[in-house]
């Protein structure tokens, strides 16, 4: 399942970049992520509580970073596991683009579960997987600018321009971890 989206975001590329590499930034924006742990330059290690459905287990995550290009991009790949309640496993491709309000940033992620995640029906993981991703990424661009905005077609695929302010750091993680956990 492939998710999308873009936040405009009034800070310099070089912000946002070390911001996407800092782990106490990151756990504060993750939903529901109760530890991250620097492993590593490219390693992270964390555990998030998250819900999909009827589903809510806490997830061990591992992720990685991968094609390193600062401050213009990178891929982050993950494995999340819960035990009897599944796994998930995808990655996320993210990039900054400068312009003149600031900076761009843009994802690109694919995710795939297993176990009790699979059996609650793919539009509901896929919903729920959205919605984290959704939240992390805003989550993120509103710590750096409150008046970030999501911008580009909505995730129903209505073509709208959908300004979105998201909630504060929600339950579990994401992709960015239980989304990032989720991530491959």
């Amino acid at each position: 399942m492939e998710i999308k989206g873009e936040y405009q975001i009034r800070s310099s590329r070089g912000d946002v970049w070390q911001a996407l590499n800092d782990p106490e930034m990151l756990k504060k924006c993750i939903p529901g992520c109760e530890s991250l742990e620097k492993i590593s330059d490219t390693e992270l290690a964390a555990t998030v509580m998250a819900s999909i459905g009827p589903v809510r287990a806490r997830f061990n995550t591992r992720l990685t970073l991968e094609n390193l290009n600062p401050p213009e991009s990178y891929t982050l790949v993950g494995e999340s596991k819960a035990g009897a309640a599944g796994f998930g496993r995808g990655s996320a491709d993210v990039t900054l683009t400068e312009n003149d309000d600031g900076t761009l940033l843009s994802y690109v992620a694919d995710f795939r579960v297993g176990g009790k995640l699979a059996q609650v029906g793919s539009r509901l993981v896929l919903g729920a997987t959205r919605k984290i991703a959704n939240d992390f990424f805003g989550n993120f661009s509103r710590e750096l600018d409150p008046g970030a905005t999501r911008v580009g077609a909505d995730d129903a695929g209505d073509g709208k321009v959908t300004p979105r302010i998201w909630l504060a750091v929600a339950g579990a993680v994401a992709v960015l971890l239980i989304w990032w956990f989720l991530l491959r």
